[in-house]
């Protein structure tokens, strides 16, 4: 089976109701606190999920059907490339977060073929949980207040400092999806 290319992005429909109804509710629903608690929610569920996992399991590549909000060529991974890809896109939306609570642009192009796995295998579990540690004390220190300077995600509108904060949230929320599909047809 053909996959796209990486940064190939969202069906088409999918993507333009993220971007025109989800996003813009997602603005209006969520709190900074309210961000930080599904992200640290979703980071438990995802321990959990794979608290006895063997680490030979969490390295064996497998096709799932597409789950909203990946795209077609995140669907061949394995748990610990799903695991790598959220500490590298976590770690860039704490520097953009940071950067733009300050009111410092962000110049650097966001492109999601820059943040796939590049098939790292060891910790990366242990790294995400002390990411989490590290991202949950940022935000918690962090002055609450909305930036006016913006950075766009190349698949959705521009994002102010608090809106990447809830992106960050439903991004964990999509990829602990990702790795339950995935456990799954491990199991078959």
């Amino acid at each position: 089976m053909n996959q796209a290319k990486p940064g190939g992005g969202l069906p088409r429909l999918e993507q333009l109701s993220l971007k025109y109804i989800l996003v813009p509710l997602g603005k209006r629903v969520f709190t900074w606190e309210s961000a930080l608690k599904m992200f640290h929610n979703e980071v438990k569920r995802i321990e959990k999920l794979l608290k006895e996992v063997e680490e030979a399991k969490c390295r064996e590549r497998v096709m799932i059907d597409r789950v909203f909000g990946i795209e077609d060529h995140s669907r061949d991974y394995s748990i610990t490339m799903v695991i790598e890809h959220l500490n590298i896109v976590g770690y860039g939306i704490m520097s953009v977060i940071d950067r733009l609570s300050n009111e410092e642009s962000v110049d650097e192009a966001i492109k999601i073929e820059n943040v796939k796995p590049q098939g790292s295998t060891e910790n990366e579990l242990d790294r995400f949980l002390a990411f989490s540690r590290v991202y949950n004390s940022f935000i918690e220190k962090l002055p609450k207040r909305k930036s006016k300077m913006t950075k766009a995600h190349p698949w959705f509108v521009e994002l102010n400092n608090m809106d990447w904060s809830i992106f960050m949230a439903i991004h964990t929320f999509v990829h602990r999806r990702q790795i339950e599909a995935i456990l799954q047809r491990l199991k078959t």
